[in-house]
């Protein structure tokens, strides 16, 4: 065993001992229990990708070190709670300030005139342009994400930016035959160029307005998550929404004026919906549909293909086979090869506190679902794959439960020569 392997197994097994305090610790610092047991989760994680990094050395405190993973987790957590809050708050603010009457037709028509602008400007830029633009500068991406995203240089990140600011200025300075600034040399100075534009070009409401039209209205967002084995993402939507992305899982995301559309292509994914009725949230996954306004709820591609959706708040429209049905909060439905199953469930999405479970599921789709966090592929020979499985298990316990198996089920562990793990018959 290397070292590294050695300093993870020795935290892995501090993780097991220390487990039920660990969640007692984060539950102290975050005040809610659901949310303590993801993050736990989330440590366990880290600690598991340390697994074939540079050798290190076993921290002389296991359990020291493992609370010092959980807490910068949990003060990461609520950091950004906190910055959604102070968001929403802010959006609050600007909608009781927002007059009550409408803008009369000249106001209107003049309004979309600055739209139309700036939608024909962007659209004239090229691709990296305009995407590094509109990760920074509408959607609060970090330009050093946006230059990992893109694969270039945070220098290049900033170039972009800085250009397709100087074209949707000069873009609205022509509009509005008005000439701009000689120097335009600092950064800052643009922005507050453009702020003044839009401010004008916004009729009565504030620049700040104007590009939160802009985002819900004018422009079209999209992008891809992926995740890998043993790794789980959290990511905020543009509309305020919230997307948690189970391990070995895929999504796209497409927003539009009329419509917020996920197309989930692997894997399994939890949402926290942002009521807009007028603009519909979908998600679409192996030709089922679930429409939301404003729920939390979870979609699954499970290892039998199939697509599991649990409802814990709000309500939700499934429709697949040409057949549409209703769930609420404690509800779920399973589809799969022209059939839907209804189901009751206690606790949705439960990969999110770190746990799965079977219910008389065959073996070779129990493999599956627990492969996601696996270090290495796990098969099921064609003559054990139907046998069915019940139980509950935490990720962390993966590789005990695979090694249970023979003894409840007439199966061997047998490894293949690429590393992965083979069930087969006795």
């Amino acid at each position: 065993m290397n070292p590294s392997a050695a300093s993870t197994s020795a935290l892995l097994t501090a993780f097991e001992t220390h487990y039920a305090e660990l969640i007692r610790y984060i539950a102290r610092r975050t005040g809610n229990l659901e949310e303590a047991r993801g993050l736990a989760h989330d440590t366990w994680l880290r600690i598991a990708e340390r697994q074939g990094a540079a050798p290190d050395a076993t921290p002389a405190d296991p359990r020291a070190y493992l609370f010092t993973v959980s807490h910068n987790l949990a003060m990461n957590h609520l950091r950004r709670d906190h910055w959604m809050a102070g968001y929403l708050a802010e959006c609050g603010q600007a909608d009781a300030a927002a007059p009550a009457q409408a803008p009369d037709v000249a106001d209107g028509a003049m309004y979309r005139q600055a739209l139309a602008v700036v939608e024909t400007a962007l659209a004239g830029l090229a691709p990296r342009v305009r995407d590094a633009y509109l990760a920074c500068g509408l959607h609060g991406e970090k330009q050093a994400d946006t230059a990992a995203r893109l694969g270039v240089s945070l220098n290049t990140v900033e170039r972009d930016i800085g250009q397709a600011t100087r074209c949707i200025e000069d873009a609205l300075h022509a509009w509005r035959h008005t000439r701009p600034a000689a120097a335009r040399s600092k950064a800052a100075g643009r922005r507050r160029s453009l702020a003044a534009l839009l401010g004008v070009f916004a009729v009565g409401v504030s620049g700040t307005a104007l590009w939160q039209h802009l985002q819900r209205e004018a422009l079209r967002w999209q992008t891809a998550l992926t995740t890998l084995r043993g790794q789980r993402l959290q990511r905020g939507l543009p509309d305020g929404s919230e997307l948690t992305l189970d391990a070995a899982s895929r999504l796209e995301v497409d927003y539009d004026a009329a419509q917020r559309r996920i197309r989930l292509l692997d894997g399994a994914a939890f949402f926290a919906v942002q009521r807009d009725p007028g603009r519909p949230f979908v998600v679409q996954a192996r030709g089922v549909q679930v429409t939301v306004l404003g729920t939390r709820f979870g979609v699954e591609i499970d290892g039998g293909q199939g697509v599991l959706v649990q409802v814990e708040s709000g309500r939700v429209r499934v429709q697949a086979y040409g057949r549409t049905h209703e769930l609420g909060a404690g509800q779920g439905l399973r589809a799969f090869e022209g059939e839907m199953q209804l189901t009751d469930v206690a606790r949705p999405a439960t990969w999110r506190q770190g746990e799965i479970a079977f219910d008389a599921v065959p073996l070779a789709e129990a493999l599956a679902r627990v492969e996601r966090y696996a270090p290495t592929p796990l098969r099921a020979a064609p003559a054990v794959a139907g046998l069915r499985i019940s139980g509950k298990l935490r990720v962390a316990d993966a590789g005990d439960w695979l090694a249970s198996l023979p003894r409840v089920l007439p199966v061997r562990l047998r490894t293949l020569p690429d590393g992965g793990l083979e069930i087969a018959a006795k």
